[in-house]
C-alpha cells in the first residue's frame, strides 16, 4: 500500500493540466509560449484569465484528492508526507513531458488545504493580495510560503510537519529560481528587487 500510494501520488501530480488544456484548445504546446512553463501562471499570461482559472481549479482538485485519499487509507504519517511531496515533484517534473512541468504552487495549495487548512488559506490570501499590490507573483509566492511555514510551526508544533512543509516550499522556490537563473543572477547581484519580482 505504501509504495502504491507514493507512485499514485507522483503519477496524479504529474498530470500536466495546463499542457493538456492548451493542447486541446489550440493544438499547440504551452511550453513554447511565455515562460515556457506548463502551469497556471503561464496559461494566464500567454492565454487568458478564464483558462488559468480552469487549470488552477483542476490542479487544486487533483492535489486535494491525493491528500484526501492518503488521509483515508492505511498508511503512516511519514508515507503520507513523502507521497505528497512526490506529488509536487511530479507536477514540477512530470515524466509525461520529459520532466518539464509547472512550478508546484497549485498542487501544493491543494495538498496543504486538506492537511493544514488555516496556514494554507492564510498563505493563499497573502499570495493573492501581494501579487495584486506588487504585480509580482514571485514575491507573493515567496512571502506566502513564509506565512505558510510560520503558521504551520505555531499551530502544529510538529517536527515532521515542519520538515514536510519546508520541503514543499523549497521545491517550489528551487523550481522557480532554477528555470530563470540567467535572468535572476544579475538581478540579485544588482539587488534589483523589482526585476527579481518580475521573473516568473
Amino acid at each position: 500500500m505504501n509504495i502504491t500510494y507514493i507512485i499514485f501520488a507522483y503519477l496524479i501530480g504529474s498530470i500536466p493540466t495546463a499542457y493538456i488544456y492548451f493542447k486541446i484548445k489550440n493544438k499547440k504546446d504551452i511550453r513554447n509560449y511565455g515562460s515556457g512553463n506548463s502551469g497556471t501562471l503561464n496559461i494566464f499570461r500567454s492565454y487568458s484569465f478564464n483558462a488559468a482559472t480552469i487549470v488552477l481549479l483542476i490542479d487544486l482538485i487533483k492535489s486535494s484528492c491525493i491528500a484526501i485519499i492518503g488521509k483515508n487509507i492505511d498508511i503512516s504519517d511519514s508515507v503520507f508526507y513523502f507521497a505528497t511531496i512526490m506529488a509536487v515533484i511530479g507536477h514540477n517534473f512530470p515524466f509525461y513531458l520529459k520532466f518539464k512541468g509547472g512550478k508546484g504552487v497549485a498542487v501544493a495549495s491543494g495538498i496543504t488545504l486538506i492537511t493544514i487548512p488555516i496556514p494554507a488559506i492564510s498563505a493563499g490570501i497573502t499570495i493573492a493580495i501581494l501579487t495584486l499590490i506588487l504585480k509580482s507573483p514571485l514575491w507573493g509566492i515567496f512571502i506566502g510560503a513564509l506565512v505558510l511555514n510560520a503558521l504551520n510551526i505555531i499551530i502544529n508544533q510538529s517536527i515532521i510537519m515542519f520538515l514536510w512543509c519546508g520541503s514543499i516550499s523549497l521545491i517550489i522556490l528551487f523550481t522557480h529560481l532554477s528555470r530563470r537563473r540567467k535572468e535572476l543572477i544579475p538581478a540579485i547581484k544588482a539587488i534589483n528587487l523589482k526585476k527579481i519580482g518580475d521573473i516568473e
